[in-house]
């Protein structure tokens, strides 16, 4: 029979006590279980965790990329008197068994690396023991639904911090240029943390589309790990060859090129403030909200590549192309399209989409 001896210190809380130690990932791996949600052939819902989410695990793996990657917070796992070997001051010995560990919080973690061994990589980890199936569940419940989310817009900001130049800390200063320039169709109207603005989107809702049209988001870390081995210099980023049909602001971003990009979204914007003047910046309208504000960069993906094709994305392009709107000026409400989400979003889309295909088919 194999053990491991792992020094730990005490906590005592009302469900009892907590063993926290430190680990490393390979040997966590090795002794430990998921109990994951199923349904057993009798249709007994049993298990605690939620499915794997591949898309999650291939993150963390870019992530764990990084020179600087840190897991600070605890994984959580529970054992049971069958593995105990012994307890003396300061240390627990315990089996070494598939089983041995039962993982509360913190499988994408762990999952992370699998196959993707790190060297001077510690876990730090709170061992529960005996706890039963409902003790277990609870646990995972709080910790997973009962946290105060952190405002999505405040972790934008925070990359504002990096010394990197990454496409999130450019699209963020573009956000911040539509904001304060007077001259802007979004002026005062996007909610920057401490600016005080009363906006109709949020720094975080205005950013993430134009995100999505200049990297796929599970390469972030990738893209911050190439600049940080390039820290004297601005990369090349060579080896990321991406779609520039999905990916259109990417090459401006491997120029460092903030301004055309502005430039374009400026022209895009200010066409369709004029020729939807009756619904933008209306708050009884959705075009500036974050349903309307979905549909307007779906559709400007559309006209984007017609225009780059072509060598044309100047306001002049935009408005003769986007004219056709001017039929659903003052038409774009919760009545017509439903109040929010992905639906609502796509329904405008389509609708404009629908639009501008018809006035072009009548030409």
């Amino acid at each position: 029979m194999s053990t491991i001896k792992l020094k730990t210190i005490k906590a005592t809380q009302p469900i009892g006590l907590i063993y926290v130690t430190k680990i490393s990932p390979e040997l966590l791996l090795e002794m430990s279980t998921v109990d994951r949600r199923r349904i057993e052939e009798d249709d007994q819902v049993l298990g605690i965790q939620r499915e794997l989410r591949p898309n999650k695990v291939a993150q963390i793996k870019s992530y764990l990329s990084t020179i600087d990657a840190t897991f600070p917070n605890s994984i959580i796992v529970n054992t049971t008197s069958e593995f105990f070997v012994g307890e003396a001051e300061g240390s627990i010995e315990l089996k070494i068994d598939e089983s041995t560990f039962t993982i509360i919080d913190g499988q994408h973690r762990v999952e992370g690396f699998r196959d993707n061994p790190k060297k001077d990589f510690e876990l730090i980890l709170a061992i529960y023991k005996d706890l039963d199936k409902p003790q277990q569940a609870e646990i995972f419940s709080t910790i997973n639904s009962q946290q105060t989310k952190v405002d999505p817009s405040h972790n934008l900001n925070l990359e504002l911090d990096k010394k990197e130049f990454t496409p999130i800390k450019m699209m963020i200063q573009i956000a911040q240029s539509f904001n304060f320039d007077k001259d802007s169709p979004w002026h005062n109207n996007i909610r920057l943390l401490g600016s005080g603005s009363k906006g109709m989107i949020s720094l975080s809702a205005f950013v993430k589309p134009l995100l999505d049209l200049t990297y796929p988001d599970k390469d972030y870390y990738r893209i911050l790990n190439e600049l940080t081995k390039n820290n004297k210099e601005f990369p090349s980023f060579i080896n990321f060859n991406y779609n520039p049909e999905r990916f259109m602001f990417w090459e401006f971003y491997t120029k460092r090129d903030q301004k055309s990009i502005y430039k374009i979204l400026y022209n895009y914007f200010n066409s369709l403030k004029i020729i939807l003047d009756k619904d933008w910046l209306n708050s009884n309208s959705l075009l500036n909200k974050t349903t309307g504000y979905n549909a307007m960069l779906k559709l400007f993906k559309d006209v984007f590549i017609e225009g780059y094709q072509i060598g044309d994305l100047s306001y002049d392009f935009f408005f003769s192309r986007l004219t056709p709107l001017k039929n659903m000026n003052g038409t774009i409400s919760s009545e017509n399209y439903g109040a929010s989400g992905l639906q609502a979003t796509n329904e405008l889309y389509n609708e404009m989409k629908k639009t501008l295909a018809n006035s072009v088919y009548e030409k």
